[in-house]
């Protein structure tokens, strides 16, 4: 009969998994560089398609421009809120920075065509409007300090902090969400009140279930 040798060696508590580390299990998950040229390769697809339903040499041209890529960026903040869903983790950090560059702009786009150039006309706007404008900026500086972190050796940096720091996301889209119901103009078409209401029911529908989960998780 034979004997098992009993250690005394304590099992090796586990290591929790980091989002690139469960991106790399995925099957089919593009490289980062085919996901930076994806989202490059859609940027310049609404460049073309823009030249073709409008004269770019009009002033609506560059107006349709700021609109489109603040969309864009709203779209891709709406999909990292939504990544365990639509089973998108792999891709999080890709929409994170593609909403951040589509948000930027946006704002390039918006002080070039929409105020002529000079910061000081944001004056010549109504008080609502700017009350809308300074929540986008708001929503824009909150985001700054996740794209700065949004690398493995900052997560590792920072520990726990850095999830902490990050659960800022879902609010800056709450934030970007109202900035965008606020002054919209909805591609130029009359405004349309359902269209806010869905977009804003959305967000807050996309931002309870990540509260909740995270209230869940240890």
């Amino acid at each position: 009969m034979s004997k098992h040798r009993v250690t005394g060696r304590k099992p090796e508590p586990r290591v929790q998994e980091t989002a690139p580390e469960r991106a790399r299990r995925f099957s089919g998950v593009a490289p980062a560089g085919v996901q930076v040229a994806i989202a490059a390769l859609g940027a310049l697809n609404t460049e073309l398609a823009l030249r073709v339903l409008y004269d770019p040499s009009a002033h609506v041209f560059g107006q349709r421009q700021a609109e489109v890529y603040g969309w864009f960026s709203l779209l891709a903040l709406l999909l990292v809120l939504a990544s365990h869903w639509l089973r998108l983790v792999a891709y999080r950090r890709a929409l994170g920075l593609a909403a951040f560059v589509y948000a930027l702009v946006h704002v390039w786009y918006s002080h070039r065509h929409i105020l002529g150039g000079d910061w000081e006309n944001v004056l010549f706007f109504s008080p609502s409007d700017q009350a809308g404008l300074w929540v986008g900026v708001l929503a824009l500086l909150g985001l700054l300090p996740l794209v700065i972190t949004s690398s493995d050796r900052a997560r590792r940096r920072l520990g726990g902090r850095w999830k902490t720091l990050h659960r800022l996301g879902p609010p800056m889209t709450v934030l970007a969400t109202w900035h965008t119901v606020w002054i919209g103009v909805h591609f130029g078409l009359v405004p349309l009140a359902w269209t806010s209401v869905v977009l804003l029911a959305l967000t807050f529908v996309l931002f309870l279930f990540r509260l909740r989960k995270v209230r869940r998780s240890p």
